[in-house]
């Protein structure tokens, strides 16, 4: 029986990652998870989702604590067949902006190609840009954004979050998009663009879990809180995100994937109201706001080139909401 492809998956720790890890692993590959201490791989080991699939020798372990330390990847990547790279910082008032966010960003994503570049038995590399990666800002809605939109290099020092997390995802995909120009490969690469990831979050096991990810600008809509920053608009399930990232191994797909679609953040409201009367009668559920920014990125051609169709906002916000319900011990109604 020939051996299980070997998938070398970065960022496995995070919401889209650990669901792009329970999907390598239902499908039968032999998954490599990048983490930076041993504390986590033994935490993903002995998760109970992970547990149920009981991997064996299917899930191994290797440790990059630093992804801007110069050759980070070199050795995690070895015999990979493919390698799908999520790792990289996400917009966080915690960090610094120019040394937390834009700096791995960038760094992290060069070595990946550094490491990819090396990998003699590499066939194709799945890097996670974003719907930021190619947007300007403000957006245009007059502009229509696709997968192959580019915008030129920004420019920092960065001082604020949001300019940092742009910053680093342009000047990231911009840098791959010359090292495809400027090497001779031997394998693809691919780069997959989710808009604002929201969904049931696989690793939480408790109710506070689910607002460690980006859950966490959803819920306050439905959960009574307000926030003054309007977001641009974009959404998409974390299913259908790492449905994409998995996707994407195979022969001949595209080199850009978007995978959002146009929504109202308010919408959230609506939907509750719609589908969970009951838990809105009983105060469960509180009306919150959070304005929108509208934005013309249209993926749609993913879903013709894939063959699959985006979970619409109405989805993810009731499936957040049950899981919510769920995991605060309160019945979905």
């Amino acid at each position: 029986m020939a051996a299980s492809p070997l998938i070398l998956i970065t960022g496995v720790t995070g919401f889209i990652g650990f669901k792009v890890l329970l999907d390598a692993l239902e499908q039968g590959y032999a998954v490599r998870a990048a983490v930076r201490s041993a504390a986590q791989s033994e935490s993903l080991r002995t998760h109970p989702k992970i547990s149920a699939l009981a991997p064996g020798n299917k899930l191994s372990f290797v440790e990059v604590p630093d992804l801007s330390a110069p050759g980070a990847y070199d050795q995690a990547t070895k015999d990979a067949t493919y390698i799908i790279h999520l790792a990289s910082p996400l917009p966080s008032p915690f960090l610094d902006p120019q040394t937390g966010i834009y700096e791995p960003t960038v760094k992290g994503n060069a070595n990946m190609l550094s490491a990819a570049l090396q990998t003699a038995s590499l066939k194709k590399l799945v890097i996670t840009s974003s719907v930021f990666g190619n947007m300007p800002f403000p957006p245009d809605p007059s502009n229509e954004i696709t997968a192959e939109t580019r915008q030129p290099d920004l420019q920092g020092p960065f001082e604020s979050m949001l300019p940092a997390y742009m910053g680093g995802k342009i000047n990231a995909l911009n840098a791959t998009d010359r090292f495809v120009k400027e090497n001779k490969l031997s394998f693809d690469i691919v780069n997959v663009f989710p808009g604002f990831v929201f969904g049931p979050d696989d690793k939480a096991l408790k109710v506070e879990d689910i607002t460690a990810g980006t859950n966490r600008v959803l819920l306050p809509i439905f959960t009574g809180g307000s926030a003054d920053s309007p977001m641009p608009s974009g959404v998409a399930h974390v299913y259908d995100v790492a449905k994409v990232h998995m996707l994407a191994l195979k022969d001949g797909v595209p080199q850009n994937l978007g995978v959002t679609q146009p929504h109202e953040f308010d919408d959230a409201w609506n939907i509750v109201e719609k589908h969970f009367p009951n838990s809105v009668k009983e105060g469960v559920f509180t009306q919150g706001r959070q304005p929108t920014v509208p934005v013309n990125w249209n993926a749609h051609q993913t879903e013709i080139d894939l063959g699959i169709k985006f979970k619409s906002y109405e989805d993810i916000v009731v499936d957040v909401a049950k899981q919510y319900l769920e995991m605060s011990g309160k019945e979905a109604a």
